[in-house]
């Protein structure tokens, strides 16, 4: 099984040596225990518990006195004792407290205990490349509370978001083993968001081998590789920067509805589109609830939300009242909506600064 990164690879084999080490000097201790209560019990004619009590003190260093070898062949064994079994419990210790110092044994678990909950994953979404645009996917992703693994070759970056409590994979994610530990075979979208184009190729392309049902959302750092992209196997692509980071998480979890906006907003001869209308004074929705605009019978459209000024009233109710200065946003068919463009007292294109959207 393949670790990730030199340095992961490295902290696994410092742990594995220091366990083995352990575990034969475990395995010898043992052993002389086991001979030396033995010895000690046949020539100082002890019981088992005695010769082992006498045993335990001598390797302890700390010899009450109250039982004491008095053949030489047990004064012999007891400085064999001495000599090499104080020394074996020394190394030992030094062992184990090495190793807890420099935080192997808990690196050690840290690390199963992650590849336990991805093992456990299944239709989760698989996000390569942690950068601007790979963390803006993440924060997305977070937002849905959708299950995601995170793969990036910066050591120093995955250890800070693992700490956040984030399950991320050190490694190459052009590698099928690294996708693999990410759970590629199960996971329901993959999205890679690598600032380098043929690194996600290779990742699509990879991906699609491992699992050819799974959803892969691509960037595409220059316009020319957004066909080659689609060649390689991803299902959705676009150039993108921290806010397409969120069209790319979105993408992997609502394809149905991104095609659908991304055709509606980018299609030019599409029979339905989105419009933002400026309601003046003289415009024939000023001051009417919705229920009395006629908006959808007489233009077949939709009001999806009014801005006024810095606030949004998304999904308003019908009894909501249009005011001047409003700005209305609409679906609806594209040349009825230019019906309702032609109508005095509205502006479309808006020549005046539009606030941002926020949930009213």
């Amino acid at each position: 099984m393949s670790f990730g990164s030199p340095q992961t690879q490295g902290s696994y084999r410092v742990f594995y040596t220091a366990l083995r080490l352990f575990a034969y000097l475990a395995f010898i201790g043992l052993i002389t225990c086991v001979l030396g209560t033995f010895l000690v019990a046949h020539y100082e004619k002890l019981s088992l518990f005695d010769a082992f009590y006498l045993l335990v003190i001598t390797l302890a260093t700390v010899g009450y006195g109250d039982i004491h070898p008095v053949t030489q062949a047990g004064k012999i064994i007891v400085m064999i004792l001495i000599v090499f079994g104080v020394g074996y419990v020394s190394l030992s210790a030094s062992i184990v407290v090495a190793t807890l110092v420099e935080g192997h044994i808990m690196y050690f678990w840290r690390e199963r205990k992650m590849e336990r909950r991805i093992a456990r994953l299944s239709g989760h979404v698989i996000v390569c490349g942690l950068g601007r645009a790979g963390t803006a996917v993440v924060k997305q992703l977070e937002r849905e509370g959708a299950d995601f693994v995170g793969i990036d070759v910066n050591e120093h970056l995955v250890e800070t978001l693992k700490e956040r409590g984030y399950l991320v994979i050190a490694g190459d994610a052009t590698e099928d083993e690294v996708l693999k530990r990410a759970g590629v075979e199960r996971a329901k979208s993959l999205v890679t968001a690598l600032s380098h184009d043929p690194a996600n190729i290779l990742i699509a392309m990879a991906a699609k081998d491992l699992n050819p049902s799974i959803r892969v959302v691509a960037r595409a750092d220059r316009p020319e590789n957004v066909t080659r992209l689609k060649r390689a196997g991803a299902d959705w692509v676009t150039a993108v920067g921290v806010p397409g980071g969120t069209r790319l998480a979105l993408a992997a979890l609502k394809p149905v509805t991104v095609d659908f906006v991304h055709s509606i907003l980018e299609r030019r001869h599409a029979v339905y589109k989105l419009e933002e209308l400026l309601v003046q004074e003289n415009s024939l929705l000023a001051g009417k609830p919705i229920r009395e605009s006629r908006l959808k019978e007489d233009f077949g459209a939709q009001l999806l939300a009014i801005l006024r000024g810095d606030v949004s009233i998304v999904n308003p109710e019908a009894d909501e009242r249009i005011l001047p200065g409003d700005i209305v946003i609409l679906f609806g068919l594209r040349d009825k909506l230019a019906q309702l463009e032609a109508y005095p007292g509205t502006a479309c294109p808006l020549t005046q600064e539009t606030p941002d959207i926020k949930t009213d």
